[in-house]
């Protein structure tokens, strides 16, 4: 998403775009409300002026507000079907591989807005033709009701290392997700930009984007660690010192911290400058030489880890759920981190 779409703006996040796929990016993310469209048709830009292999992409769409008409918004299944289509079309493409929900919909049935999810594929949409990939995205606030849905669907952890990670699903519901045919999670959040390092305790850096909109502020910043800036920041502080010693910044430490989880499938990372999507795939060299010595750093400088469960039947406190899920021997499959840009 781009803050606007003057043509400087637009021309400078194609740069991005292609220098993120020819180092072996393969994930590329819009959405109905981004400019109005526009976010849909930059991408499919990209796509065309750059020949990129349609089969190499997964592409996603998010779907929640189109417009401003009746019809235009959240997540009935008139409007996931119609908004995916709208956004095919802006695309230049005949499918997409993954359809999110980009807000919680409390007004509309759960049920309803699953349903279209494989249906996207049927005569419904028989120009679309969306493939079995396509899946919808439930937000953790939903999870209740999945449990009596057949399809597969997808869990976006909106989450961040430093500010809410003490609030992370526990075992019991990833335990429960696996059983119910779902796939978790599929990345995390950073926090509205607080794990990039740029942003101190009463320091909003002139020309970044929570100085730029105060909207942005107040929802990324001043709700999120409101009464617990201190805790924050001091965390943050001491994230900053050990991706100093890595000789790093700290928004690639935190892509490198997601990359070594087994149970997270994606990261999605963002950029408006051809800087940050080089500091950005240095993440997979962080992620590749991630060691127990450093997860115990980070750990210690949080100091949020969820409390273990009890296994009754031994009396022992069960393995925290991220340490079982860890990987020291990170495959960088396809990306070429030496990508000169």
């Amino acid at each position: 998403m781009l803050a606007k779409y003057t043509e400087e703006d637009q021309e400078n996040w194609l740069k991005c775009a292609k220098a993120a796929y020819d180092a072996g990016v393969n994930y590329f993310d819009s959405a109905e409300m981004y400019g109005g469209g526009k976010g849909d048709s930059l991408l499919g830009r990209a796509i065309k002026e750059f020949e990129w292999d349609r089969d190499r992409i997964v592409v996603s769409v998010k779907i929640m507000l189109g417009g401003t008409g009746p019809n235009d918004g959240f997540m009935s299944r008139k409007h996931i079907i119609e908004g995916t289509k709208d956004s095919l079309k802006r695309m230049g493409l005949d499918y997409c591989d993954l359809v999110f929900s980009h807000r919680p919909d409390y007004e509309t049935p759960l049920e309803e807005t699953a349903e279209p999810s494989p249906g996207l594929s049927t005569k419904d949409m028989p120009n679309i033709g969306v493939p079995q990939l396509g899946q919808l995205i439930i937000l953790k606030e939903q999870l209740v009701s999945v449990r009596s849905l057949t399809f597969t669907c997808l869990l976006r952890i909106n989450e961040s290392i430093a500010c809410l990670r003490e609030i992370l699903l526990k075992k019991i519901m990833l335990d429960s997700l696996k059983n119910m045919d779902t796939v978790q999670p599929s990345g995390l959040h950073s926090a509205r930009a607080l794990l990039t390092g740029k942003y101190k305790k009463d320091v909003i850096p002139e020309g970044t984007r929570f100085a730029r909109n105060p909207v942005f502020k107040m929802g990324g910043l001043d709700m999120k660690i409101a009464g617990k800036e201190d805790q924050v920041f001091g965390a943050l502080d001491e994230l900053q010192k050990i991706a100093e010693e890595q000789k790093c910044e700290m928004a690639e430490l935190a892509l490198a911290w997601t990359l070594v989880n087994r149970d997270v499938s994606t990261c999605i990372f963002g950029a408006s400058k051809l800087s940050q999507i080089q500091s950005n795939l240095k993440a997979l060299e962080i992620a590749a030489n991630w060691t127990p010595e450093l997860e115990e750093q980070i750990n210690k400088a949080l100091g949020n880890q969820p409390q273990p469960e009890m296994i009754l039947v031994k009396l022992t406190p069960e393995a925290p759920r991220r340490s079982v899920s860890m990987t020291y021997d990170l495959k960088l499959g396809g990306i070429d981190k030496q990508v000169k840009i």
